[in-house]
């Protein structure tokens, strides 16, 4: 039996949970849009391209390839490569490292200072954490540190234009027309919050498992071109993006059920990937499962413009680790949070994980 997947502020609302209907939910934008703002608790804004549909999707998206696009991403390998192989030979090095803050944190928040052309800002960005947004004491959310970081870079962006993504987005047009701060801020805030704990996540699902299985951390060390076959099983069972709203914008029905018009719906990215009528045995962990149809990064006009970085970051870092840390275990004091995706309980928040080279 399928059963709901938790989306902030969303308790309650229709939730699409089979693969195939999913998939096209999501290609079909004229009954699903994408006009839905998220986390209203922490912004007013919609983030760009992700909010907004066809033909304005693809004009805010084509701002956003010259840093994240295919070409853009290869360019960075080399760095990305440094920032991994830092990393791991510091965890070797001091034969112990708290796998979320000291390797996975630091491992995306640098990364996407490059990709931003501000590595200099990498110890800030950080600093924030797990996300982008700021928790408080009482479990309530704020914007406020992002926002006022990205007014400021843009300000400085359009004051002294250099190279960097922000000094592009001050300057940039869609449609023969300057974009307003609002559409800055949008473009800007889905950069440093769409591809941060999601990446975190899947690092350290892929290091939490294979702390347990000597076997398959045997089989990735000695034969490398399985890791990417491999990767895509991690960012298939922890799905570190569970769903996404949509609104529909007419009546709709599937095997769901049916929402009408103006209703909330959920796409259950999580759900999907646990399918059994799409995946056999989903919720075993198949390094070699072939194929693979997931829907990780999402589907049709929306599909996440961060996959080729996200993968990216994940081989990169995971390569390192495999040839230099000979084998890794968990030490004490993991802490980490389970959702349910279908009928699977799968680890899917860790915010402390231990490790300890043995």
């Amino acid at each position: 039996m399928n059963r709901p997947v938790g989306v902030r502020g969303l308790a309650g609302a229709a939730q699409i949970t089979e693969l195939r209907e999913v998939r096209a939910a999501a290609k079909d934008w004229t009954s699903f849009s994408s006009r839905v703002m998220g986390d209203p608790d922490v912004r007013d804004y919609p983030q760009l391209p992700l909010e907004v549909d066809p033909p304005e999707h693809g004009a805010f998206r084509a701002l956003l390839g010259p840093f994240l696009g295919r070409q853009a991403v290869e360019s960075l390998e080399p760095a990305i490569r440094s920032i991994a192989d830092g990393l791991v030979s510091e965890f070797a090095a001091r034969g112990r490292a708290e796998a979320v803050h000291d390797l996975a944190i630091p491992m995306v928040a640098t990364t996407i200072a490059h990709v931003l052309g501000r590595p200099g800002d990498a110890a800030e960005i950080r600093s924030w954490g797990m996300t982008s947004w700021e928790v408080r004491p009482d479990g309530t959310r704020s914007g406020a540190r992002l926002h006022e970081y990205v007014v400021r870079v843009l300000d400085e962006g359009a004051r002294a234009p250099g190279d960097d993504a922000f000094s592009r987005f001050a300057a940039a047009q869609v449609d023969g027309r300057p974009l307003t701060r609002r559409e800055q801020v949008g473009l800007a805030s889905l950069v440093l919050a769409g591809g941060r704990d999601t990446v975190i996540h899947t690092l350290c699902g892929a290091v939490w498992h294979l702390a347990g299985d000597a076997t398959a951390r045997t089989r990735l060390r000695g034969e490398s071109q399985r890791l990417p076959l491999a990767i895509e099983e991690y960012l298939r069972y922890f799905s570190p993006n569970p769903g996404m709203e949509r609104r529909a914008t007419t009546e709709v029905r599937g095997n769901w059920g049916r929402a009408g018009d103006g209703d909330i719906v959920i796409l259950g990215w999580g759900p999907a990937n646990h399918d059994p009528a799409a995946f056999d045995a989903p919720g075993e962990i198949r390094l070699d499962r072939r194929p693979n149809p997931h829907l990780a990064f999402g589907s049709g006009p929306h599909t996440c413009i961060g996959i080729h970085l996200a993968r990216l970051e994940v081989l990169c870092f995971m390569e390192a680790l495999l040839a230099v840390v000979p084998d890794w275990r968990l030490g004490e004091g993991v802490v980490l949070e389970s959702l349910p995706l279908a009928a699977d309980d799968v680890p899917m928040r860790f915010e402390t994980l231990p490790l300890e080279v043995c």
